[in-house]
């Protein structure tokens, strides 16, 4: 499972409470990010121990990948770690993603039959990361390049072996550059998004609340005041929730019906301060996607 998504939509906690949510409904899991591990260390405080942690480091990652290409991590090493060899991968973009992707399929493969949850880099990066193996294939006859192209889509990126969970925020700017992206997705890397989730929904003030407190508001004294204070946060709250659901009907709705159903939206609420983990497997649950 690959989870996306522009930076700071809350991608890390989604992409950690699905992780969370399988390892306790499945009693395993794997939860991968790229980079130092910052994400995890953040957001999974109480991690279980069904649920692994594997951190992947992009910049270490050519030369692991190819290891089993030259028979051992020393032989690839020395092929790649050389004054000709190193300008040349820095300046092929194409050549580290190849090899974050070869790292990633190596976790799926050393823990068959569990969930295997990618917190994957912001959108651009991760389109790229997700197309290269097509690209490389198609651009190289054949050859140890075409061959490992090949195997990752095979055992990595195909319909069937890999599932896309994009997550963004309720704003119209952003959730048109959202549903872009899962066009990208399906038009460049041959995957469907499998879940859009949207992030910090604002709640639907309870029912009747608004008509309580104005009716309060009317009484005289400390509690009138309070009455009138909370009536007119309501209807901004509930003013706040209409906008939203009115951008959700303008864009994702609309995409869903040409998509044939909205049943992969997951609408996540707002929280006052940043959720857990935890907390976030919890909504995915009530939500039914996890």
């Amino acid at each position: 499972m690959f989870v996306t998504g522009k930076g700071g939509v809350g991608k890390t906690t989604v992409a950690a409470g699905l992780a969370l949510a399988a390892a306790e409904a499945e009693g395993e899991a794997v939860y991968v990010e790229f980079g130092d591990g910052a994400g995890a260390r953040r957001v999974l405080r109480d991690r279980p121990s069904g649920l692994e942690h594997v951190v992947l480091d992009p910049s270490r990652a050519v030369a692991k990948a190819a290891a089993p290409v030259f028979g051992s991590a020393t032989l690839a090493k020395l092929a790649l770690d050389n004054f000709a060899m190193r300008p040349l991968i820095r300046a092929a973009p194409a050549v580290r993603e190849l090899g974050v992707l070869e790292l990633a399929r190596q976790v799926v493969a050393d823990h068959p039959g569990k969930r295997v949850v990618f917190d994957m880099p912001a959108t651009g990066h991760s389109v790229a990361w997700l197309k290269v193996a097509r690209q490389g294939r198609e651009l190289t006859g054949r050859g140890p390049v075409h061959d490992l192209c090949a195997k990752l889509e095979a055992e990595l990126i195909s319909p069937g072996r890999a599932s896309i969970v994009v997550v963004t925020l309720p704003e119209r700017l952003v959730l048109w550059e959202t549903l872009t992206l899962c066009e990208t997705v399906e038009k460049e890397v041959g995957l469907s998004v499998d879940r859009l989730v949207v992030n910090r929904v604002p709640h639907a003030p309870p029912e009747n609340a608004l008509a309580d407190a104005v009716a309060m508001s009317k009484s005289e004294g400390a509690v009138g005041d309070a009455a009138e204070n909370l009536a007119e946060l309501l209807s901004i709250r509930d003013a706040v929730r209409k906008q939203v659901m009115e951008a959700l009907d303008e864009t994702v709705h609309r995409y869903g019906e040409e998509k044939g159903g909205d049943s992969g939206l997951t609408l996540l609420p707002f929280a006052s301060t940043d959720p857990t983990a935890r907390t976030v497997a919890e909504w995915l649950r009530s939500a039914g996607a996890a």
